[in-house]
């Protein structure tokens, strides 16, 4: 049955009930049967029951004695945004040193890996015995072979560092002029 006042209901409802579910009760025209020439009506009426769901807002989010004010919800907003634009320039920070970092780590391994080759280099010419030339050259062979590896891993971490800055730095650069828009910090809107 419909009441009333059920078209002017909101999509959203705030509920402290446990079921999320709203039953609607439909009802459907009686059955006509045509047998053998006659009409046989049902006199039985079949009710449908639909059970929607509701979409609720959880409580803990909204307490009775909170206000409502567009100000105070604002002022929640641009908190939050702030606390955002803090967190995007930590991180951005954190990306810039993590850059940093790796680039020093690879001239260290660089700088080892050619000292090594430097040494068996100076070794080589000295060696008489073929087996053991054979195993210099090797060595020789994958210290180059790890230095070209180490320049591969490299370049892949630094795409991918620089990847997560470009698009940490567009959404700083997004948050921050949201922020200032929202008028530096006070809460109040400021107008364009």
């Amino acid at each position: 049955m419909r009441k009333p006042f059920d078209v002017y209901k909101l999509p959203y409802r705030i509920s402290f009930e446990k079921d999320p579910y709203e039953q609607e009760e439909k009802e459907v025209p009686y059955k006509i049967e045509k047998i053998k020439g006659r009409e046989r009506v049902e006199v039985e009426k079949i009710v449908e029951k639909e059970r929607k769901k509701v979409l609720t807002l959880p409580s803990g989010l909204l307490k009775e004695e909170e206000s409502f004010s567009l100000e105070d919800i604002g002022s929640k907003i641009v908190g939050n945004i702030f606390d955002r634009v803090k967190f995007l320039k930590q991180r951005i920070l954190e990306l810039e040193e993590a850059i940093e970092a790796r680039k020093e780590m690879n001239k260290k391994f660089n700088e080892e890996i050619e000292r090594e080759i430097a040494e068996l280099e100076r070794i080589l010419p000295t060696i008489s015995d073929k087996e053991e030339l054979r195993e210099f050259k090797l060595n020789l062979m994958m210290l180059r072979m790890e230095k070209r590896k180490e320049n591969t891993n490299f370049w892949k971490d630094i795409v991918a560092l620089k990847k997560q800055l470009r698009e940490l730095l567009e959404e700083y650069e997004i948050e921050s002029k949201l922020s200032r828009i929202l008028g530096g910090g006070n809460g109040r809107i400021q107008h364009i």
